[in-house]
């Protein structure tokens, strides 16, 4: 069940760090993450500590042309537990002061929506557990990208857990083709799913400059 990377933690004999506790929204705010190198859910030494993380950042932070971010959706891939899910993970709050009511609107809608299709279940990353520092808080807190990650079969531990039977992953990893072309659907205006697209989505080309 090991769930961080193999990086050393300078002074222990400690590997590794939780690369979805690693990003710097929210990091280590709210008792969703550990500070202990030893943990499973050790969140780093600082945001972007671990490679990957800060290789994954500086990608995304290369999509802001012109003040504007050009990556407008995401979905991260987890396992296990069956379920679509969104932010925020560090508040059990769902309208928090740091999202607007409609972007949590398009959260629930795209979320259930998705989930009719896989036969997941929808929810809020707090209605599992606080966790802080995720991918999906960040790229929604910092980048407003609409962000969601999926808890991959089994939807338990007594059904293989992180280790479920390779006979059924071409299926399990089939479930899911159907949701996420309905989310590649949507991905140039998200909001089309509250029907506020001619709010948010300029419907206008481009000024070539």
């Amino acid at each position: 069940s090991w769930r961080k990377n193999r990086q050393p933690n300078t002074g222990t004999s400690t590997i590794g760090t939780d690369l979805n506790r690693n990003w710097d929204y929210q990091w280590g705010c709210c008792g969703g993450s550990s500070g202990n190198p030893g943990n499973l859910t050790y969140r780093g030494s600082a945001p972007f500590s671990a490679p990957e993380t800060n290789t994954i950042r500086n990608f995304v932070e290369s999509r802001v042309i012109n003040g504007q971010q050009q990556i407008t959706t995401h979905i991260d891939f987890h396992t296990f537990g069956e379920d679509v899910v969104y932010p925020y993970g560090y508040t059990y709050e769902a309208i928090p002061a740091d999202m607007r009511p409609d972007d949590q609107a398009v959260f629930v809608a795209l979320g259930e929506n998705m989930a009719s299709l896989n036969r997941y279940n929808p929810i809020q990353s707090s209605g599992l557990y606080i966790v802080d520092g995720t991918i999906i808080d960040w790229m929604y807190g910092r980048h407003a990208i609409i962000s969601f990650l999926f808890e991959l079969y089994p939807s338990s531990s007594a059904l293989g857990g992180f280790y479920p039977p390779d006979e059924i992953i071409t299926a399990e990893t089939a479930r899911n083709r159907e949701a996420l072309l309905y989310f590649l659907d949507l991905a140039d205006c998200p909001y089309r799913v509250i029907g506020a697209e001619e709010q948010y989505c300029s419907l206008e080309p481009p000024d070539p400059g």
